[in-house]
Parts: C-alpha cells; sequence; structure tokens
C-alpha cells in the first residue's frame, strides 16, 4: 500500500494530521539534541568530609556535585554512593561540628533586612511580570546555536542580553501574591543560572560530552582536563576558576 505505516508521521492509522506549520507529514524527521549527558549538580565538593565553603553547610548526593558524565545516564546502583556512603560521611561531619559550635544569634535588623528583601516584589506597583521575564530569557537560551552548538559571538550576545535582564529587569520584578512572588524569585535564580552557564561555556575554549563550541571542536586535554568552579567574588560580581581533575579546588592532590 500508499503512506506511512500505521503509528508512522501523522495518527496512528497512517493518515496525515494538521499540526503547527511544518510539523507534520512525512517529511518530518528527527535529530539529536546533542552529544549525550553531562551534568554536576550542586555543590563544588571541597573535602572527603562533604563540607562546603560555607561553615557548617554540608552536602550528599546530588546535593554534592554528582559530576555525571559519559555517553549514557545513571544506572541502577550508581546512586548509591551519594545516597548511603556521602549521606552517613556528611552526617557524621555535620554532627561533630554541631557538638563544638556555638548557637549564633542574628539580629533582629538583619531579619528585617532579609525579610524586606524577599517580599520586595509585593510592594512595587509597577514592574515586570515573573512569567514575561522568563519568556524573555528562554527565548535568549533555547536556541540550539547557544544551547547546543556554541561559538563565541553566539555566547557573549546571549551573556549581554542575560545581564541586561540581571541589572534591569531582576530589580524591578513584580508580584500580585505569593505564587507570583516565588516565581520572582525563581526567575531571578534562572537568570543567575543562566549568565554562570554561558561564562563557563566562553570560558572552556574546548568541546568534551554534551558542550560543543564549533569554533573549538576538539578535545583539549591539555588544557582543559578540569572542572569550571563559579562562585562571588569579594566585589559581588560572578568569579570562575579552573580546577584540575583528581584536585580539591584548593590544589591540592586527591589521595
Amino acid at each position: 500500500g500508499s503512506g506511512p505505516p500505521p503509528g508512522g508521521p501523522g495518527g496512528p492509522d497512517g493518515r496525515h494530521r494538521d499540526g503547527p506549520p511544518g510539523m507534520h507529514g512525512p517529511s518530518v524527521g528527527g535529530a539529536s539534541a546533542g552529544m549525550s549527558i553531562h551534568k554536576a549538580e550542586g555543590l563544588v565538593p571541597v573535602n572527603d568530609r562533604c563540607e562546603s565553603t560555607v561553615p557548617g553547610l554540608y552536602a550528599a548526593g546530588d546535593a554534592l556535585g554528582s559530576h555525571m558524565a559519559g555517553g549514557i545516564y545513571t544506572q541502577i546502583g550508581s546512586s548509591l554512593a551519594g545516597s548511603a556512603v556521602q549521606g552517613a560521611v556528611a552526617g557524621e561531619a555535620a554532627a561533630a561540628y554541631c557538638d563544638r559550635v556555638e548557637r549564633i544569634a542574628v539580629s533582629p535588623s538583619t531579619v528585617e533586612s532579609i525579610r524586606e528583601q524577599i517580599l520586595a516584589p509585593l510592594k512595587r506597583s509597577a514592574g515586570y511580570s515573573p512569567a514575561w521575564v522568563t519568556q524573555v530569557l528562554q527565548g535568549v537560551m533555547v536556541p540550539n546555536f547557544v544551547l547546543y552548538i556554541k561559538k563565541h559571538a553566539l555566547l557573549a550576545a546571549a551573556l549581554a542580553y542575560v545581564e541586561e535582564l540581571r541589572d534591569h529587569h531582576v530589580p524591578m520584578l513584580r508580584a500580585a501574591d505569593l505564587h507570583e512572588l516565588r516565581l520572582a524569585h525563581e526567575t531571578a535564580n534562572m537568570i543567575v543560572n543562566a549568565e554562570m552557564k554561558l561564562r563557563a561555556s566562553l570560558m572552556r575554549k574546548e568541546s568534551r560530552c554534551s558542550h560543543y563550541r564549533l569554533d573549538y571542536p576538539h578535545l583539549d586535554d591539555e588544557n582543559w582536563r578540569a572542572w569550571i568552579n563559579i562562585y562571588r567574588g569579594d566585589d559581588g560580581t560572578m568569579k570562575l576558576e579552573k580546577q584540575p581533575f583528581g584536585h580539591w579546588p584548593d590544589g591540592s592532590p586527591i589521595t
């Protein structure tokens, strides 16, 4: 017979169905979304006790840089190192810390200052809705020439746009209710994450796993067998530094 088989393009009976322009009929194809999986979640491990750079803050599992990389996602049992081993180490280290630390008093003025910052979007009579700013951010970050196939000019252009949102839109986010207040803070955090991704993508002048630079298409083990750590500097701006594989952030070797 003629036409696509049942279950193919179109409906389950093989007939064409209406859809968005260019997204129906046998001409529709598919392509890989990138070069597999490459992710690092949570904090950067600073030692073998699951400590963070904030005294008293410990993390484990996905909250402590799971650093997955390669051709496949997690396999059965791969989460045990985080959930069981790191959980036990972090718990014991946190308990030992609590035994020796004194209770810290937080002044009422500090509490009030934080409260004002959190609730600020509720008090603005004019500004930008979180949904609109999020939509603009997605328009900048989602295109495949920013997300997957990267090169300096387009990454720099996207970063300039994200910096504009950070400097002139985040301070004017407004919320009509507590639901929008949550969205306002989520939107601000998404913009920070977008800036981190773009700056790290610009800094890593090579291609590795799902990070593909059209202008640096090859693996560069000589210069880039390293993580990129991102932190807030003393001046309040975003800072990036390399951490060679096999070393802690302070440069000491992992033994």
